[in-house]
């Protein structure tokens, strides 16, 4: 571990205090988390609170597999981004040059909308409960597109607002296949975790897959105890990325030193750099990403949540300091949390 400014007497009270945040699901009859909180692009302290499985009384560890949910999104995004530093497409193309079947709708929708939640598309979870299909029954991208296309008309004018919207992200991984003539799932492992040796982490688009140290998803039950709660979609590019804290220290560290396709800084820079409306306003994030400030510091951070699944990544690049949530429980909220660690 590297402290700097600290002494041994303190570090141990600042673990303990760290510990405290999560003593309610420290425990061998409850799901809970794995926590990462790196500085200078080491892990200085990690921990499990908490069970993965609670039928087999397997406990939380650093290498724990979890679905990340949205937070999942800045990686299809950094997708979509080395496609087009390949020229292989222009985030101002319009969508349907690549996915004809969308309407053409009075006003154009451009990759970058997708990207910057700023297309005007419905959310297709919404769309689900309108249309009166059940979240508990299997869909695939083809289907949840299809749904999307059904669409007549739009929520507002692209670029004129940022509505988060978690079609935008399916249709990238989409854009993805048909571009490269890959899935989301291979291009990814290709061009981000097999080069950053980020060895337990892929796109989960297979429900059907034995993953690894996965942590189950559960939710509470009523009149106590918990209930698996998972999903069982095949899916995946607004989430559905199963990864480790310890995987996630590698995608941290290429922040500050990115390796990705040749491009160095320049690709972080294009990541994190606001975006702004039509009219000028500046947006709180794109590129699956949310830029903000605590404390007087930037923060780039984004939250995860879907089934049984919660997690926040949060990290303050002026500092190189981050903390990481991941967790297994619906209850838990991962970004107070980090931002208590």
């Amino acid at each position: 571990m590297r402290w700097k400014y600290i002494n041994q007497k303190e570090i141990m009270l600042l673990i303990t205090k760290v510990d405290e945040l999560f003593i309610q699901w420290d425990k061998p009859n409850s799901p809970g988390c794995a926590i990462a909180v790196i500085q200078n692009e080491e892990i200085i302290y990690q921990r499990g609170y908490g069970m993965a499985n609670l039928e087999y009384n397997i406990p939380i560890i650093s290498n724990s597999v979890f679905d990340i949910a949205s937070n999942s999104k800045q990686f299809t995004a950094i997708c979509i981004v080395l496609l087009a530093r390949q020229k292989l497409l222009n985030l101002d193309d319009e969508l349907q040059k690549y996915i004809p079947e969308i309407p053409q709708y009075s006003h154009s929708i451009t990759i970058r909308h997708l990207i910057d939640h700023t297309s005007g598309l419905r959310d297709y979870l919404h769309l689900i409960l309108f249309a009166g299909m059940r979240f508990e029954n299997k869909y695939s991208n083809e289907e949840i597109i299809a749904l999307i296309a059904r669409q007549q008309s739009l929520n507002f004018e692209p670029g004129t607002e940022q509505l988060y919207c978690n079609s935008g992200y399916i249709l990238l991984a989409e854009i993805v296949r048909r571009v490269s003539g890959k899935s989301l799932r291979v291009f990814a492992q290709e061009h981000i975790f097999a080069p950053l040796g980020m060895k337990n982490t892929h796109f989960h688009d297979n429900f059907r897959e034995i993953v690894k140290n996965r942590a189950d998803g559960y939710a509470p039950k009523d009149g106590g105890g918990f209930q698996i709660d998972m999903s069982f979609h095949d899916f995946c590019g607004d989430g559905q990325l199963y990864t480790t804290i310890e995987d996630l220290l590698l995608w941290d560290r290429n922040f500050y030193h990115n390796i990705l396709g040749g491009y160095g800084q320049d690709l972080i820079e294009e990541v994190t750099t606001p975006r702004q409306l039509n009219n000028g306003e500046i947006i709180s994030g794109a590129f699956g990403l949310r830029i903000g400030d605590r404390g007087g510091l930037t923060t780039i951070s984004h939250g995860g949540s879907w089934t049984g699944y919660r997690s926040d990544f949060i990290r303050f690049p002026e500092r190189q300091f981050s903390v990481i949530c991941l967790a297994n429980l619906s209850t838990l909220n991962p970004t107070k949390l980090a931002f208590q660690v």
